[in-house]
């Protein structure tokens, strides 16, 4: 298994801001457009055109290509996230680094105070200039290694269709594995207000997931580590 990224872009009806994400990734990265049921389907090469499968599905279906392409890393990023041209460097930077670790399980940028967006304590861009350690990231963007893919997926469609607390149940693997959860405050992005899911029937199906998660215990209980990062 080569040290290599799949960057794959969740998309439902937002097809300009996936081609956007696609034309700034692909020149780095294997990357697709993982498009769930848009209409009109996003009319590009890189789309792989999908039913409306929900989060849980498209990361799923993530996964499975990351297992036949047999790389270490997954990047999956919603297409609604924004980004701008200097922050598209850094985060390429950022990644690219990432890429060379060996105990780093999940990274993602900040995101930048907005009237219009939204984001956790933990994930606000806190103008560090670094690399921050965190308990738990969200699912609007995650780089996360192989290590933490293989024992959270896939989700049980079942029990998760909607794909809630996916991001909880890779921030407690990496605790277990003592592998570190970070957060970019070098990038910023802005995650946009609104999921369009009904809030109870979501939180529902993640409980009820988790409880099928031998031994989870959210990683909000816990303090972030505070290992150094190890490259290879």
């Amino acid at each position: 298994m080569e040290n290599k990224v799949l960057c794959c872009i969740l998309n439902y009806n937002r097809n300009a801001d996936a081609i956007g994400w696609w034309e700034r990734l692909s020149p780095h990265f294997d990357t697709v457009i993982l498009d769930s049921g848009s209409e009109p389907p996003c009319a590009h090469e890189g789309a792989l055109h999908l039913d409306n499968i929900y989060y849980s599905g498209l990361m799923n279906e993530a996964y499975r290509l990351l297992q036949e392409r047999d790389y270490r890393w997954l990047m999956v990023v919603t297409s609604d996230i924004e980004i701008d041209a200097k922050n598209t460097e850094k985060l390429i930077a950022g990644m690219l680094d990432m890429l060379r670790t060996a105990n780093v399980g999940l990274y993602q940028p900040s995101c930048a105070l907005s009237w219009h967006g939204r984001a956790l304590y933990q994930s606000v861009c806190h103008y560090t200039g670094r690399l921050r350690r965190v308990n738990f990231q969200e699912g609007w963007f995650h780089l996360v290694c192989r290590e933490i893919l293989d024992a959270v997926l896939p989700v049980d469609l079942e029990l998760n269709r909607m794909g809630w607390g996916i991001d909880l149940a890779f921030s407690h693997v990496a605790r277990i594995k003592r592998m570190l959860v970070l957060v970019d405050d070098r990038v910023r992005v802005v995650h946009p207000k609104g999921t369009g899911y009904n809030r109870e029937a979501a939180l529902a199906q993640m409980r009820r997931w988790h409880a099928s998660i031998p031994g989870y215990t959210s990683p909000r209980h816990f303090r972030p580590l505070r290992d150094e990062i190890r490259y290879l």
